[in-house]
């Protein structure tokens, strides 16, 4: 049996180096044998303009001043994790299907913080998150995965076994390479963030190509459970799980830092962007 070692949140490196505490989007629970990890997504200032990751004092303090607090963001990472958290504890017989049914119902709550609100994609979007969350018994581990947070398993020798599905991928990739080059784009411009969050967000039936080139957040919508993926992954040969958000992303783009990480996981809360890290081990019998 897998257990528990490791569960932190961590903040945005810089507003450690000045002392000040940021405004939190990511919110985490883990258990012995269950753990979800919800990241809301990122808010326009109360201005309604874009607001970069700050660089140095100057912009960390400014940063503080614009940002929503409290946020809509950090409110629907919470509802998620606690929500999934307290409805797979009461599940028997846990399956994907059931998991399925669960992140369909933690969407539905999600939705009671936007229903009736004045959307303008701007200041006044929708709140949302992206997520990862789970259930490990003996044999399996049952698990869900929206947007850019992650799971990822390993065997003792730190070989990748299995990996959650990021399905903003192919929405980042159409971006970046086909819609950049052919019109004009920046993300400091409103109407492009407008267009992005109107457009793309939770629209599955957008595509390219044939492919499908839109992304999914828990907003609430119902278009959004096309996004929830599920899994049921078998734990013989796993020795580490370990489910993170997107702020974690650069200790996992390898074996050789990856395996660093969960060996010393104190290393993880020396540098980086907000960021979540849960670690599970198995046990020797």
């Amino acid at each position: 049996m897998l257990g528990l070692i490791y569960a932190k949140m961590c903040d945005n490196s810089i507003f450690s180096k000045y002392g000040i505490k940021p405004v939190a989007e990511d919110y985490f629970e883990a258990k012995q044998n269950v753990f979800c990890i919800a990241d809301g997504v990122t808010r326009d200032s109360i201005y309604g303009e874009c607001v970069p990751y700050p660089e140095n004092k100057e912009e960390v303090e400014k940063w503080i001043k614009v940002y929503p607090n409290p946020s809509g963001a950090f409110e629907s990472a919470k509802i998620c994790v606690k929500n999934f958290n307290d409805m797979i504890k009461n599940t028997n017989n846990i399956t994907k299907e059931k998991v399925f049914e669960i992140v369909k119902k933690v969407n539905k709550e999600i939705w009671k913080i936007n229903e009736g609100r004045k959307i303008d994609y701007l200041a006044n979007d929708l709140y949302g998150c992206v997520a990862v969350g789970g259930y490990i018994d003996s044999e399996y581990m049952y698990a869900f995965s929206i947007g850019d947070c992650h799971i990822k398993a390993f065997d003792e020798n730190f070989n990748l076994q299995f990996e959650t599905i990021n399905n903003h991928t192919n929405f980042e990739k159409y971006l970046n390479d086909i819609y950049i080059k052919n019109n004009e784009y920046d993300w400091n411009n409103p109407k492009d963030r407008v267009m992005v969050r109107r457009d793309f967000r939770n629209k599955p039936n957008v595509k390219y190509n044939g492919q499908e080139v839109s992304f999914g957040v828990l907003t609430g919508e119902t278009e959004a459970e096309h996004y929830i993926d599920t899994y049921k992954v078998q734990l013989s040969k796993i020795k580490y799980i370990c489910a993170y958000s997107d702020g974690a992303e650069p200790f996992f783009d390898n074996r050789e830092t990856a395996k660093e990480i969960i060996l010393d996981p104190n290393k993880f809360e020396k540098q980086g962007k907000e960021r979540t890290l849960i670690i599970y081990e198995k046990r020797s019998s």
